[in-house]
């Protein structure tokens, strides 16, 4: 109200449209560093501003506004609100040519799209933004958060060196501005990567079964993550939390692993990205050691399992059964007796394998012939 109101009208009356521009969005600015967590209060003080902007025929202000509230929404996880803004905000915005506020769009779109797990438009959306910031100069800061953007949709494909090259750049921007809150983050997301890179190679040598735990120690070596003086700076217990989920997930303990993300909740469990990728590495380290203690074994009770890894027997029970149905291994439960059958993995029969093969070329053929007999019938009718 004191900028849409009675109180200041008389200024903007006086003012031209780009000082009164240039004056409400520093003031909105401002209103929402005060304020980060109030969200709500910034999207009602945006929604004010817009109104006024449709009223006094501000297109370029409005637009702005608009850029802003969506990505509020997008704090808010409001995504369908925050993506059909989006939507009708890129339509006007290409009509213009804006390639500053297309690049901040498109990566607000990108981050929507992430947050409803849709990968691909999430990718579209960053490479479009990548393609107008090409055009025009970008700020080190926006150039930052596309980086980080691109490391994340990267993690989330599994590439995890690219990635960490992606955070580098990122972080090394925000330590040279000595923006601390999202260097720290940047730096988590870059310890993340190695950690999941390097186990995932050693979890993948024990999941094939013979090496088990016995994989090479190189693979999970992660004591060069951070240097000195990176680790001097940053030193935290955000960083404690990560060198903590390393040094457990390195000896392959799920105890330990589940002991350090109860301990450090608010650091591991309150970032998305950090978050969904701790309960992936938590499930295959399950899934490993299961592997690695049913081994040696034809039939073993599921209470002994249970034991060795120190988990409820129910919890076990469930995670041995989806095991089977995944395929991860042969067997069956025998919840009469409480034992778990393991059977032998027996060579593939190529003569089988063949046979099936030609039937589904087979029916491929006939299927194509049958619909070619129908529309000639079709033709001839």
């Amino acid at each position: 109200s004191l900028l849409t109101g009675d109180t200041c009208r008389g200024f903007f009356d006086n003012a031209t449209k780009a000082k009164c521009a240039k004056v409400v969005r520093a003031v909105l600015d401002i209103v929402c560093s005060l304020a980060p967590d109030q969200l709500e209060m910034q999207a009602e003080v945006c929604q004010n501003i817009i109104k006024w902007c449709k009223a006094e025929k501000r297109t370029f202000l409005r637009q702005r506004v608009e850029a802003k509230l969506a990505f509020i929404l997008y704090e808010q996880e409001k995504y369908g609100d925050a993506l059909t803004l989006v939507d009708d905000l890129l339509v006007e915005l290409k009509k213009l040519d804006d390639k500053q506020l297309l690049v901040e769009t498109h990566l607000v779109e990108s981050k929507i799209h992430h947050g409803l797990r849709g990968m691909a438009k999430a990718k579209a959306a960053l490479t479009a933004s990548r393609t107008c910031a090409n055009a025009i100069y970008v700020a080190p800061t926006l150039q930052s958060t596309i980086d980080s953007m691109s490391g994340t949709l990267h993690c989330e494909e599994g590439d995890y060196n690219t990635a960490h090259s992606y955070f580098l750049e990122a972080f090394e921007q925000l330590d040279q501005m000595d923006d601390r809150e999202r260097a720290i983050k940047a730096l988590k997301y870059m310890m993340l990567c190695r950690i999941l890179d390097s186990l995932t190679k050693a979890l993948k040598l024990s999941a094939a079964g013979g090496v088990g735990a016995k994989s090479d120690r190189s693979d999970v070596n992660l004591s060069g993550m951070i240097s000195g003086r990176q680790g001097v700076k940053y030193a935290g217990s955000d960083i404690e939390a990560m060198s903590a989920i390393a040094a457990a997930a390195s000896r392959r303990s799920l105890k330990e692993f589940e002991s350090v993300i109860e301990q450090y909740s608010a650091q591991l469990q309150e970032d998305v990205l950090i978050k969904h990728h701790l309960g992936i590495l938590s499930e295959q380290l399950l899934e490993s050691n299961l592997i690695r203690i049913i081994e040696p074994y034809s039939c073993v009770e599921i209470s002994h399992v249970a034991a060795l890894i120190e988990m409820p027997q129910p919890t076990v029970e469930k995670k041995l059964s989806q095991m089977i149905l995944d395929g991860k291994f042969q067997g069956i439960l025998d919840q009469g007796k409480g034992q778990l059958i393991v059977y032998e993995e027996g060579e593939k029969d190529a003569v089988i394998e063949k046979g099936l093969q030609v039937i589904s070329n087979m029916d491929n053929v006939v299927s194509y012939l049958f619909d070619r007999a129908g529309a000639l019938t079709v033709m001839m009718s």
